[in-house]
């Protein structure tokens, strides 16, 4: 590897937390214009790397160099100054504020001392023109999607003509064609001479945008080569130390049960006439495109935005749900498609966030600790899903996203509902804890539960399924059975397909 063409260099890096060593002499580097593909496992060590790249931590040995030249920062804002731009899988948008007050958010440009919006508001427009963008400078960054926050959030690493742009599971939250549009403006950047370091957990996305690819494992770099010499296979045998040969659980054999949960006609401000059966037994998939409405179905089954006609059944019985507490009461469990936002308590343990449902619905005198809400059983539940932490009374924010994602499944068992949803179920987790929550969906419905899954991974939602509903402009728009192609969900969810209504059972 020439000298000259390398644009960053970590040496040696190591770092370590009370009771953890996070990295153990990890050497990283990347040469200008390159797609660098970081991976490894969650806790791994990808995060603390970045963070010491970004100015958050400082290593406790190594040393940093860009285009040659040793360099060491004291805080986010000289690494920044460096070039190094950071766009965390968590957006950092301030949503009141407008596009372009985001992208100058701390480099406002100023005239007479004054704050130059006119100047800020152009410099906005030509930054996301480059990325052939047309979100508008003056919009509202709350009121964009997902995959547009992603473009402003490029829009200010542009700004400060970033030559090391680090992208931590860019995709996480968007549909495919999302997806593929962002990976195309990767393409983009790299060939003007940007160094982008891609993290992912998505193997497919990894193959199809990365020069090389960089893997950890307990603090170690394990392995670095070229994407061409490094299949999947490779990889995750690098990563988790064995093959994933059963990464999608085998279907069941047998017919589902009984309907557990039936909507016919159900309605409301994002939904339009959905009937689906959702029977005992039975992992349902629900696919489509961002803002296809599968989001809502999960809400509204669970009686967060409620429908507002057509009938629901619960195990027969016509039911009205207008809660989530309602919606618990009557055995509907729901993982949030966003865990840190909806379904945690970032700063409580990790036992007390197992516990948080049980606790809500004990009686005023119940004895804190009375069966079924007993520690032991709640920590036997946490090692039986094998979670990962120095203990179960850590804050549960400093886990990792696969192990957080266990202790809500841990939550939700504990309750023992008949109905299930699971939103993006794996988003954000290393591919050793997908297949290993994929085996709980599983289990769980091997033991009659009723599984509906509504995930934006469309190998996930095809190898997990029995049976897949695609949905499109708040209806349902036509089923597929388990291990249908995707070439035929994405037919149907943009609509090149003859449309085939889903059955009612």
């Amino acid at each position: 590897m020439a000298q000259a063409a390398l644009a960053l260099e970590m040496l040696s890096i190591s770092k370590s937390f009370p009771g953890v060593r996070a990295l153990d002499g990890v050497s990283f580097a990347c040469l200008r214009g390159e797609v660098h593909a970081l991976c490894g496992e969650n806790g791994a060590g990808k995060s603390t790397l970045i963070k010491i790249l970004g100015g958050v931590y400082r290593p406790d040995s190594g040393s940093l160099r860009l285009d040659g030249r040793e360099v060491a920062f004291s805080h986010p804002v000289a690494a920044r100054r460096a070039g190094i731009s950071i766009i965390h899988q968590e957006l950092s948008l301030l949503p009141e504020r407008s596009v372009a007050e985001n992208i100058y958010l701390g480099i406002e440009p100023k005239r007479f001392g004054m704050l130059d919006r006119a100047t800020m508001r152009s410099g906005a427009g030509r930054l996301l023109s480059r990325l052939a963008s047309t979100i508008a400078p003056d919009c509202r960054a709350g009121d964009l999607s997902i995959a547009q926050q992603q473009i402003v959030e490029i829009a200010k690493a542009l700004a400060i003509d970033a030559r090391i742009l680090v992208m931590d599971e860019p995709t996480a939250a968007l549909d495919d064609v999302e997806a593929a549009r962002l990976l195309d403006l990767v393409r983009r950047l790299s060939g003007e001479g940007v160094t982008i370091v891609y993290v992912s957990h998505r193997m497919p996305e990894i193959q199809a945008i990365a020069d090389r690819v960089t893997v950890l494992k307990d603090g170690r770099s394990v392995m670095t080569a070229p994407i061409a010499e490094a299949p999947t296979s490779r990889l995750v045998r690098a990563m988790v130390g064995r093959d994933l040969a059963d990464f999608y659980p085998p279907r069941s054999p047998g017919s589902p049960g009984a309907a557990a949960l039936a909507i016919s006609g159900g309605s409301n401000g994002g939904l339009r006439g959905v009937d689906l059966t959702l029977r005992a037994g039975e992992i349902l998939g629900v696919a489509g495109l961002e803002g296809s409405g599968k989001r809502s179905l999960a809400r509204a089954i669970f009686g967060d935005e409620p429908f507002e006609s057509g009938t629901l059944e619960i195990r027969g019985e016509a039911r009205i749900v207008k809660r989530p507490r309602e919606a618990i009461a009557l055995g509907i469990g729901c993982l949030s498609d966003d865990r840190k936002r909806e379904g945690l308590l970032l700063q409580q343990s990790v036992r007390d966030n197992a516990m948080l449902t049980q606790r809500a619905f004990a009686p005023s005198f119940r004895p804190p600790n009375a069966r079924p809400m007993s520690i032991e059983r709640t920590d036997a539940q946490l090692r039986k899903l094998d979670l990962r932490a120095a203990g179960f009374d850590q804050e549960i924010r400093l886990l990792s996203g696969g192990n957080q994602q266990k202790t809500i499944i841990a939550r939700w068992l504990a309750r023992e509902p008949d109905i299930l949803i699971f939103c993006e179920p794996t988003r954000g987790v290393d591919v050793a804890t997908k297949a290993a929550i994929y085996k709980i969906m599983r289990d769980l419905a091997e033991r009659g539960r009723a599984i509906l899954m509504i995930s934006s991974d469309l190998p996930e939602v095809i190898g997990v399924s029995d049976r897949i509903l695609v949905m499109r402009e708040g209806a349902i728009a036509g089923e597929l059975p388990g291990g249908a192609s995707e070439e035929d969900v994405m037919a149907i969810a943009v609509g090149h397909a003859r449309e085939t209504p889903a059955p009612a059972a």
